[in-house]
């Protein structure tokens, strides 16, 4: 699964390492896998290996972060910050990777998101005004953090089994024709969201077979060989008590849901180790 959302808010992406309620700072726990960067811009800007919290507040603020100047031209408060790409694995593929750990999983799917975020990458496009001109030249490059999470918002206190990754792409992109970093038009990629999350679940698929999975097929994409829609219901908790609530308010409008979701999630649980949950989901 993809969803793409954008961001609007330079002080609400910095907060990303700052303040833990917010939706932000989920995304930088350092108690899950480290972020890390992504993307054909990140090299030009000297960003690589581990995503720290100078370097992705300086882009929140549309700032270089090797030389400290501003990046790109427009830098007012209706700036848009960037897009998330958030990429799931199906539940099942989740509970395996949960309970046994199995690094063929994780190795999987993290290939499967690069693989896919390189891909769309290839898209990216940036405006083109001067000398009259009113069209869209190919940049073919972005710069992303990508942060993998494994578990999803609690209820009752407990986190369910959630392989996930965000990879938040900064609105910027070189144009070598002009010879200057401008933002990015992201409008294409976008329109494109169900091509790519078909071509991402195909890879992982591959990838999953490859390894030894067995898979099968459904209307959406695909789950597990033998795992039950019964055990499937158990670790969707979180999916649950969103749909039990928008019944009740009669919601059925996509950005609403998202919406009601935000608003109604519990704290990420940090009191709990690896072990602890892997023992809890085991017994459940």
């Amino acid at each position: 699964m993809l969803r793409i959302t954008p961001n609007n808010s330079a002080e609400g992406a910095s907060r990303y390492y700052d303040e833990g309620l917010s939706r932000q700072d989920y995304y930088a726990e350092k108690g899950e896998i480290i972020g890390n960067w992504g993307g054909k811009s990140a090299a030009q800007l000297n960003l690589s290996g581990e995503v720290t919290k100078d370097e992705f507040v300086s882009l929140c603020y549309n700032i270089n972060p090797e030389t400290g100047e501003q990046l790109t031209a427009r830098n007012n408060d209706a700036r848009r910050v960037g897009y998330d790409f958030t990429f799931s694995v199906p539940k099942s593929i989740s509970i395996a990777y949960g309970i046994t750990g199995d690094q063929d999983i994780l190795n999987s799917f993290r290939s499967a998101v690069s693989e896919t975020m390189q891909h769309l990458e290839e898209e990216a496009a940036t405006r083109v005004r001067k000398n009259g001109q009113d069209t869209d030249r190919q940049t073919g490059n972005l710069v992303w953090g990508e942060f993998i999470h494994t578990t999803s918002r609690p209820v009752d206190d407990v986190p369910d089994c959630h392989l996930h990754a965000h990879c938040f792409a900064f609105n910027s992109t070189y144009d070598e024709q002009e010879g200057q970093w401008k933002a990015a038009q992201f409008g294409q990629i976008k329109a494109d969201a169900p091509y790519y999350e078909a071509y991402f679940n195909s890879l992982l698929a591959d990838k999953l077979q490859k390894a030894g999975y067995q898979l099968e097929r459904n209307q959406r994409d695909f789950e597990l060989a033998g795992v039950s829609r019964e055990t499937i219901d158990k670790f969707s908790r979180r999916t649950t008590e969103i749909e039990k609530l928008a019944a009740e308010k009669e919601i059925t409008n996509a950005k609403a849901l998202d919406s009601l979701g935000s608003k109604t999630r519990e704290n990420k649980l940090k009191g709990l180790s690896t072990d602890e949950l892997r023992q809890i989901w085991l017994d459940r």
